[in-house]
């Protein structure tokens, strides 16, 4: 939206680094916000965004800034979004799964993203999520163990998992820093504990071998 000349003599207009300053985010996560039309930005006739301290009040009003249910909806959207486009073909772990175990190992991922995505919605269920969680870890640690993989290549496939969900919490949501720190450190939280699941379950899954 193009501000008039009435326009801007009859209101003191902010820039983006002026904008940014009030509300105490980087100059990317208010251009997504523009971009999504959670704020109003008017555009100068040279293309600059200009932001009125109405809008940017309204904005940091309750409801205006997603709630933790919808954080956890956009992290699941984008972490899908991410394991589809993130390449895995040359990594070794995969390279060691034939392709019923690919896909099998896919929906367990799924599954446990649900987990997560319950977990960081919050409320009264999210201790049944985070046991979900670690329920559906044991199955891909026992599932890894039985394909055959080395520990080294079980660890690289939860990384694999692990970077792209806390890429999704971060990077790709048009979030403020503190509330992307909160989500990072939950996710966090949720997949130390599945990481110590996989593990667990992988040990216990591996053949043990007996001295002679």
């Amino acid at each position: 939206m193009k501000p008039g000349t009435g326009q801007m003599a009859a209101r003191r207009w902010l820039t983006l680094g002026e904008a940014c300053r009030v509300l105490g985010v980087d100059a990317s996560t208010l251009r997504a916000w523009a971009d999504a039309g959670r704020v109003r930005a008017f555009r100068t006739p040279g293309g600059h965004r200009r932001f009125t301290r109405e809008d940017l009040k309204a904005l940091v009003q309750r409801g205006r800034l997603p709630r933790p249910g919808q954080v956890a909806q956009l992290i699941r959207r984008h972490g899908q979004t991410l394991v589809r486009a993130r390449p895995v073909a040359g990594a070794p772990w995969y390279a060691a799964l034939d392709g019923a175990a690919r896909r099998h190992i896919r929906r367990i991922c799924r599954t446990l993203m649900a987990a997560l995505v319950g977990y960081l919605a919050g409320g009264a269920r999210r201790r049944a999520h985070r046991h979900a969680g670690e329920r559906t870890a044991r199955q891909l640690g026992q599932t890894l163990a039985a394909r055959g993989l080395t520990p080294a290549q079980a660890t690289g496939a939860f990384l694999h998992y692990r970077d792209v969900m806390t890429e999704a919490a971060t990077t790709r949501l048009a979030l403020p820093p503190d509330q992307q720190l909160r989500s990072l450190r939950q996710v966090d939280a949720f997949l130390n504990l599945v990481l110590q699941q996989v593990m667990e379950a992988f040990e216990q899954a591996q053949p043990k071998h007996h001295n002679s």
